[in-house]
């Protein structure tokens, strides 16, 4: 008996108001994170939470990464932005299981990403649809985290267009 993989979907993810703290460091910290934006925005929380990964590559112990709650309204302070997440369209697959094993869900998708030539771009985002709670750790193989990966808005047309300059298309011709 096989066990059927997500299936890897393109989608637009519309703007939306967003509070974040923004860290350097493991990811092991974020939960410190998670805890102050939960305090400062409590019942104006509309969304499940997520992080912004800006690191070009994994990076276990100075990794860039953003901390993030959607939200309806608030104001941020010296260590909260609120902003808006200008959405946009993205690559998504959907994890089921610890985070431990996100890497083989990271690997299928930077696959697929490389496969169809894809012009993918930083931040790279994770949405906890499942995780554990502010009070019970929960059975982490039951988490479920949505990772989306965003791109240019380029046609993929064997490489006759570029998405290195988001307003013009490459010359084509040959000398």
């Amino acid at each position: 008996m096989s066990i059927e993989q997500p299936e890897i979907i393109h989608k637009t993810v519309e703007p939306f108001l967003m509070a974040g703290i923004r860290a350097r460091g493991k990811f092991e910290d974020c939960g410190q994170y998670f805890k102050r934006l939960g305090k400062k925005f409590g019942f104006k929380i509309c969304g499940p939470a997520f992080m912004l990964y800006w690191d070009e590559e994994y990076k276990a112990d100075d990794a860039d990464f953003e901390v993030c709650m959607s939200i309806r309204k608030g104001e941020g302070d010296d260590e909260i932005s609120v902003r808006e997440f200008p959405g946009g369209q993205c690559v998504s697959l959907m994890h089921f299981g610890p985070y431990e094993n996100l890497k083989e869900s990271y690997d299928r998708i930077l696959c697929y990403c490389h496969d169809n030539e894809i012009n993918i771009y930083s931040p790279i985002r994770e949405v906890y649809l499942k995780g554990p709670g502010m009070i019970f750790k929960g059975n982490p193989k039951k988490y479920r985290t949505e990772i989306q990966i965003f791109y240019t808005d380029c046609e993929q047309s064997n490489g006759d267009q570029s998405c290195e300059d988001h307003s013009q298309t490459a010359d084509t011709t040959n000398d």
